[in-house]
């Protein structure tokens, strides 16, 4: 019965605990955008990739922020447009956020990846990556 509990607890906690971080340490770093009311965060460890779809609407500037705990490391993020060109590579720059005009109202995907590395004690460590987006109007 604990077990089953504790199974269920796990990742609600997990839950809280990447939207607390979400809260405290990502959303200041938007600056003068103004957030989205969603987030999309996930637990990832060492070795993971997310891809996640968003739309961007026209007439809007963005910042799209990837926030991650510390325990990823650097964690890289690419942004392609529907057709499957590449907007922005981290890899390229050394940067957490892409600020970026649109024109015409697009389908964007984002693809994070968790770098790969071992832990001399092999314990597999977890930590919060968020993508955050904020917008203002164009002006």
């Amino acid at each position: 019965m604990i077990i089953i509990m504790l199974g269920l607890m796990l990742p609600i906690l997990a839950s809280s605990q990447c939207r607390r971080f979400t809260k405290v340490s990502c959303i200041p770093a938007l600056g003068e955008y103004v957030p989205n009311e969603n987030f999309n965060s996930a637990i990832l460890i060492p070795g993971d990739e997310a891809e996640l779809m968003m739309t961007f609407y026209a007439g809007q500037d963005y910042r799209v922020l990837i926030c991650t705990e510390d325990i990823l490391g650097e964690v890289g993020f690419k942004l392609t447009d529907d057709g499957g060109k590449t907007i922005f590579n981290s890899e390229n720059l050394d940067a957490a956020f892409m600020d970026f005009s649109v024109d015409h109202t697009q389908q964007v995907k984002v693809n994070l990846t968790v770098p790969d590395r071992a832990s001399p004690n092999n314990l597999v460590h977890q930590g919060c990556a968020t993508v955050l987006v904020g917008y203002k109007e164009k002006g």
